[in-house]
């Protein structure tokens, strides 16, 4: 790993301890799992989310983490987000670890949603699963966790408009579940974040 990533998955612990994650009560909640993954390119800490096919049953065409269902043979749920990581994205439990837990969130589709921070090597051969996948998106982590990335936005999906907070990259568009996990987690974050984005950066 390198030792980009590894200082920022140390100000990540260090910043989260502060905090435990918070859980959520809701038994008729099909489990899930997802990974946040840190991937070191050009000299920066990037997060990887992936552009989920028109053809899926659930959050088609969505901006998304890595994860899906638990399965009930994975001994927990960070196994579950490396499951899904490796089955979506063809980065696999040798080449990807789980850092740390984030805050549980409820899907609409009622799913509870169990996110973890993972961190992967950094010369992993990405192969997306296209029955899963139409591609990657990579955003900068120092974008992910600048509040400010963040703007009221309208978000048209399946004949529907929905007025969400949101982060655009490039034309793409991150919204719903996933971006109330990277809300909830720079509200855990606090001030910590800018550090961490600095050491993202090679800065600090």
């Amino acid at each position: 790993m390198s030792k980009l990533l590894e200082d920022t998955a140390r100000a990540f612990s260090r910043a989260l301890a502060a905090r435990p994650p918070k859980l959520l009560e809701n038994p008729q909640a099909r489990e899930a799992a997802v990974l946040m993954p840190l991937w070191e390119d050009q000299g920066q800490a990037q997060v990887v989310f992936t552009k989920r096919t028109k053809s899926l049953p659930t959050h088609a065409g969505q901006i998304s983490f890595p994860g899906g269902a638990s399965d009930p043979d994975d001994p927990d749920l960070a196994f579950t987000a490396l499951r899904e990581t490796c089955e979506e994205i063809g980065v696999c439990l040798d080449a990807a670890r789980v850092v740390a837990r984030l805050d549980q969130v409820v899907t609409v589709t009622n799913f509870l949603v169990t996110p973890f921070v993972g961190l992967l090597e950094p010369g992993v051969e990405f192969s997306p699963n296209p029955q899963e996948v139409e591609r990657l998106v990579v955003v900068p982590l120092a974008k992910v966790l600048d509040r400010a990335s963040y703007q009221p936005t309208e978000v048209r999906w399946q004949g529907m408009s929905f007025h969400q907070e949101a982060l655009s990259h490039n034309g793409d568009v991150i919204w719903g579940a996933t971006a109330r996990i990277l809300l909830n987690l720079l509200d855990r974050l606090g001030d910590s974040a800018k550090n961490i984005a600095s050491v993202g950066q090679g800065e600090a």
